[in-house]
């Protein structure tokens, strides 16, 4: 098979052919078609590279979902046989570069379905739970983790880089939540009605849930405030 590089080779080499054509009236004609058609695949074929890399480097993480790549040579052969006898007429060239830009096409749509699933999962996986359970230096790390994690599941575009620091920033999260012991029974229910921003009386809190506090080490974190008359 001839790869997206193999092509954009014999592809670029043909630039020469055209410059030899360039003598004389009609030569200048036929060289100014051939470098357009060159420049347009030679841009397809880039993207669909990119594309490629950006799969590949998705496929590369642990419970990532597959990605077909099997069509990266579709209209590509043929294309290559055309160099070999010379230079390709105008159909050729568009033909090639229309196949190579449905492919590219078709493996970034795949590859954003990929993304979504692996990086729910990878949120799904994190035992946010736990966050309760780290000092506050702690709890506002993982906080901001998360909330770049979140951010970045939610990307209508992302590239080999962010799918490092995806994998990066959820490997560091995972370790920290780690490092705290599960929540008791009931704690995460409790602190999120005193996060949830609606000011409690303290009869509002029961001696068992004060208890609660205590036994999980949290009733530094917490402060009492008594009501202007």
């Amino acid at each position: 098979m001839s790869g997206p590089l193999s092509v954009l080779q014999k592809a670029e080499r043909l630039q020469a052919e055209a410059r030899r054509l360039s003598e004389g009236e009609k030569g200048e004609e036929e060289a100014r078609r051939i470098s357009e058609r060159i420049s347009v695949l030679r841009n397809q074929l880039v993207t669909l590279q990119r594309r490629i890399r950006i799969a590949r480097s998705l496929m590369a993480q642990p419970g990532s979902p597959d990605i077909d790549l099997s069509g990266i040579d579709t209209g590509l052969a043929a294309f290559a046989r055309q160099c070999e006898g010379g230079l390709p007429p105008n159909p050729a060239f568009n033909k090639a570069s229309q196949a190579v830009k449905k492919v590219a096409e078709l493996i970034a749509q795949d590859s954003q379905e990929a993304w979504q699933q692996w990086t729910q999962a990878q949120l799904t996986a994190l035992e946010l739970a736990r966050q309760a359970m780290l000092s506050l230096e702690e709890q506002a790390r993982a906080k901001t983790l998360h909330q770049g994690l979140v951010r970045a599941a939610r990307a209508s575009e992302f590239d080999v880089a962010a799918i490092t620091l995806f994998a990066n920033a959820h490997a560091e999260l995972t370790e920290l939540l780690n490092t705290a012991p599960p929540p008791p029974e009931g704690l995460q229910t409790l602190l999120d009605r005193l996060a949830s921003g609606t000011a409690l009386l303290l009869r509002d809190i029961t001696d068992e849930e004060i208890a609660l506090l205590r036994r999980a080490a949290l009733d530094a974190d917490l402060e009492l405030r008594r009501r202007r008359a």
